[in-house]
């Protein structure tokens, strides 16, 4: 589906210099609108479905989706687009070795969707040394929506926490944040100690992405390893806001359990 794109020795030098790059028009408007299908098809299952794992929360329009994880069972051309051919390979390029899915999610940040904290990746990322980020828009990310901010040149260690695995405030206040405004088909690749943050949408318009994680192949296959750990770590924990993650930094609120069966969300 996706041709590999050409990366340029200044490519090179801005990914190890920012700590990402931003790769516009990777895919075509028909290549965006097939990949949007598996989106919805897999927005619109229950939680657990073939272990699918959704997350939703509450927005001023009612509870809706606000995350789709372990998606590989569902469409043949989703599983081999995230883990053989082009993104693989152009994420091995970057990381200078060959790489393997770690975990894979839908980031959906639908109107009054809530934003995430400042942190870096790598603390929710157990078992594995070295590892990055794609993100597909699939569509367009403005500030109005809620893109992604980040602060480049800054993925060369752990940055202070706030206990809950975000970077302390004190810290915050310090970075120079750059909102990363996206087109729909665009990719971005950030390292997992980059530190990125972003808004709540506030606009009428959807901003969904996949944000795939990859980890060096020396390190093996990690990912059924990862999801086993997080559904027991979700299993175990009670939390009266919605956590996606095995650290915080999500600012939504979980629907109860009434408001998930008014939607159709549970089986």
């Amino acid at each position: 589906m996706l041709q590999l794109p050409d990366l340029q020795p200044d490519d090179l030098d801005a990914w190890r210099h920012d700590g990402y790059l931003h790769l516009p028009g990777a895919f075509t408007g028909e290549q965006v609108a097939e990949i949007a299908g598996w989106v919805d098809d897999i927005a619109a299952r229950a939680n657990g479905e073939h272990d699918l794992m959704q997350h939703y929360e509450v927005t001023d329009v009612g509870p809706q989706i606000a995350r789709s994880e372990y998606l590989l069972e569902y469409h043949a051309g989703l599983r081999a687009l995230l883990t053989t051919g082009a993104i693989p390979e152009l994420g091995g390029r970057l990381a200078g070795e060959p790489i393997v899915l770690y975990k894979e999610k839908i980031n959906y940040k639908l109107r009054g969707g809530a934003g995430f904290q400042p942190h870096q990746d790598a603390p929710a990322y157990p078992h594995i040394d070295s590892h990055l980020t794609c993100m597909i828009a699939i569509d367009e990310a403005t500030i109005e929506n809620g893109c992604l901010e980040v602060v480049p040149g800054l993925h060369g260690g752990d940055l202070r926490e706030n206990g809950d695995g975000c970077i302390h405030p004190d810290v915050v206040a310090q970075l120079d944040w750059q909102p990363l405004e996206m087109a729909a088909g665009d990719l971005l690749w950030f390292h997992s100690k980059t530190p990125h943050r972003s808004g709540p949408n506030r606009s009428d318009r959807t901003r969904r992405a996949f944000f795939l994680t990859y980890n060096a192949a020396a390190e093996g296959d990690q990912r059924e390893r990862y999801y086993a750990d997080k559904r027991a770590y979700f299993a175990d924990t009670s939390a009266g806001s919605a956590r996606l993650s095995l650290v915080g930094g999500f600012d939504g609120v979980s629907p109860t359990r009434e408001q998930l069966r008014e939607i159709g969300a549970l089986r």
